[in-house]
């Protein structure tokens, strides 16, 4: 998962750069979900919940041209750094 915040003057131009990737990563081996949540109470806090099969293929993904893309698409509109963080099902 990875939350960030958006500056409000870019929040439309991240969601569309959202929704390529997240559709791009659905296609690629090894996705088994991608989804982008938008915080209903800061349309500027969004939220990447993805699940791979192993951290292999995720990061072939990372490494490849949609996510080169998406970087290139959200230069300088978060209002701070992306926070990633990893999580395992325990029940």
């Amino acid at each position: 998962m990875t939350t960030a915040r958006t500056k409000p003057q870019k929040q439309k131009a991240v969601q569309r750069a959202l929704r390529a990737v997240a559709k791009a990563a659905r296609k690629q081996q090894g996705c088994i979900d991608y989804r982008i949540f938008r915080s209903t109470e800061n349309a500027a806090v969004t939220i990447n919940f993805e699940r791979w099969y192993s951290a292999e293929e995720r990061d072939t993904f990372l490494g490849g041209p949609n996510v080169k893309k998406f970087a290139a698409a959200v230069a300088g509109a978060f209002a701070g750094s992306p926070e990633p963080a990893s999580f395992e099902e325990i029940g």
